[in-house]
């Protein structure tokens, strides 16, 4: 059954309306928190039948994609392309923490490509796993750090003159050893002071790592640009047992009118966790509106 939301009128203005959005990737291998591993054509169709909003990609190389192809594809189901997540770098051992500079060199310019994708395309890129670990050694945790911090630097300035913004993911410690929590991640924004840098919030990170859910969602407020949404079990909402219902409220009291993306395993399989996920949220959605 395909679910979608009423169309009564509500006390929330349509542009406060949170728009869902499925993840996807064409990269057929892996066991990632991907609902959808299929070419963009078979994604974007799915998706605007099921009554989602927007395909967020998930891309190991922004050449794994026909850009026009799936420009048009945005166009042409009007759907939204909110993110790109650009994880499967790190799996490839580009990491912006690596000792080695070339090895940095070589993620901060597939970062670019990924940022110029985005500007194509109208979405915004992500550093998540690609910013790389610490590691054990306290003598070179600060250097590690450093480095980071200067790629990181170099893709702002690259998104800033692609007119696009950049996103900073807080990953649970048992993926990385650095930003773990949302504290962390905005001491960390306000400490580099750089503009177009915002926040990636992720309800499975959170799960791990914060108190309160919707307090640290609250504490976050303004600097929050793009939400993932998974249950406490990594697979859709409605699937284990994160009261999703505080989240979508804590966001709402912060006026955040981004996408909520599915960022999920896609269990039993694909099609049925990305119904179920939103069969489960849309009405958590109209109890919102009142």
């Amino acid at each position: 059954m395909v679910c979608r939301l009423s169309s009564s009128k509500s006390p929330v203005s349509e542009g406060e309306v949170l728009k869902l959005a499925v993840t996807a990737t064409p990269q057929l291998g892996g066991s990632g928190p991907i609902l959808l591993r299929a070419q963009p054509p078979e994604a974007f169709a799915l998706a605007a039948e099921l009554g989602y909003g927007g395909v967020e990609l998930h891309l190991r190389q922004p050449g794994d994609i026909d850009r026009a192809v799936v420009k048009k594809l945005a166009a042409d189901y009007g759907l939204g392309i909110p993110m790109i997540g650009t994880g499967l770098a790190a799996a490839d051992g580009l990491t912006f923490s690596d000792p080695d500079p070339e090895v940095r060199r070589r993620a901060v310019m597939l970062m670019q490509e990924h940022i110029e994708l985005a500007s194509f395309l109208g979405s915004t890129p992500v550093i998540g796993s690609i910013k790389g670990k610490l590691g054990s050694d306290p003598q070179t945790r600060p250097t590690r750090c450093a480095f980071i911090v200067d790629c990181i630097r170099q893709c702002v300035d690259a998104a800033a003159k692609a007119g696009v913004g950049l996103l900073v993911e807080a990953i649970n410690r048992y993926e990385t050893d650095y930003l773990n929590t949302v504290e962390e991640a905005l001491a960390f924004l306000q400490e580099i002071g750089l503009p177009g840098l915002k926040l990636l919030v992720d309800t499975f990170h959170m799960n791990i790592e914060e108190a309160d859910i919707a307090a640290s969602v609250r504490l976050a407020g303004a600097a929050i640009g793009h939400v993932h949404l998974a249950d406490s079990n990594r697979q859709v909402p409605g699937h284990g047992h994160l009261d999703l219902f505080s989240v979508l409220q804590a966001l709402h009291d912060i006026h955040y009118q981004g996408y909520l993306s599915l960022e999920c395993l896609p269990l039993p399989h694909p099609r049925q966790a990305a119904e179920d996920g939103i069969c489960t949220v849309k009405p958590l959605l109209a109890r919102l509106r009142g």
